[in-house]
């Protein structure tokens, strides 16, 4: 009897044992392998890369003690971060990916972590911002901007194309245009910079284009739990400051 009872206490320790080395994850030394584009295609953050790449890591990083997940980081091209995932060489994959109904069939998708969207820029003394208001105002954007698509829900404003970005912001501080769209992370950058105490940031993101975390519909969902409640807990205070940080956010 005495033998029996050492027997089992023994293998019920080797499972417990067996049980505690398993990780939190599916990857190596139970990491989730994260799969990542560096180059964001089809985004692109031209001199603000390294920053966004900065971020991201101070991000998984600041996840992970939060969470006690463990974030193992796999880079890839971004036309292998899909079938990577499904032939399970990655647990998640970090992309821009849309939020689409036909995306969101075969994908489960976080919050965002980084937004986008296009943002209202105008002067920095300006009292109208809101482009309800703009009633036979002019307001520019670059041409070939997917914004134009929230300028035409407002049949009332005129819209004015410009080449590119500097000629846009230019146009609004000689008063040429009253506002302009702009995607947030450029915008950010020229307005914190060289468009500093001339033109400020007016709304939040227009759309929900974003960067954010997917998985496998059904598949390690505890996982984007987990990341969402740390988005969340984040979001008050260390998040805007890591945007601040890497000049993303203001």
């Amino acid at each position: 009897m005495r033998y029996l009872r050492t027997m089992f206490l023994f293998l019920l320790s080797i499972l417990v044992l067996q049980g505690c080395s398993c990780g939190s994850g599916s990857g190596r030394g139970g990491a989730f392998r994260v799969g990542i584009d560096p180059n964001w295609y089809p985004i692109d953050f031209g001199s603000q890369q390294s920053f966004v790449n900065g971020f991201v890591e101070d991000l998984l990083l600041e996840i992970a003690r939060y969470t006690g997940i463990e974030f193992e980081r796999l880079p890839a091209n971004w036309d292998n971060l899909l079938g990577g995932m499904m032939s399970q060489k990655f647990d998640a994959v970090l992309t821009s990916l849309p939020p689409y109904d036909y995306n969101k069939a075969l994908y489960d998708f976080s919050s965002n972590f980084l937004d986008l969207g296009p943002v209202l820029i105008v002067p920095v003394n300006a009292k109208q911002a809101d482009l309800a208001k703009m009633k036979g105002e002019l307001v520019g954007l670059v041409a070939g901007d997917p914004a134009v698509l929230i300028l035409n829900k407002h049949p009332d404003i005129v819209i004015k194309n410009y080449t590119t970005i500097p000629d846009l912001l230019n146009g609004i501080t000689d008063g040429e245009s009253e506002a302009g769209l702009l995607n947030q992370i450029p915008a950010v950058s020229y307005v914190q910079d060289l468009y500093s105490g001339v033109l400020k940031i007016a709304s939040k993101p227009m759309t929900d284009a974003g960067l954010h975390l997917i998985v496998l519909k059904d598949k390690n969902s505890h996982l984007l739990r987990q990341f969402d409640r740390a988005l969340e807990h984040m979001k008050k205070k260390k998040l805007p400051a890591l945007l601040k940080k890497w000049q993303l956010g203001e």
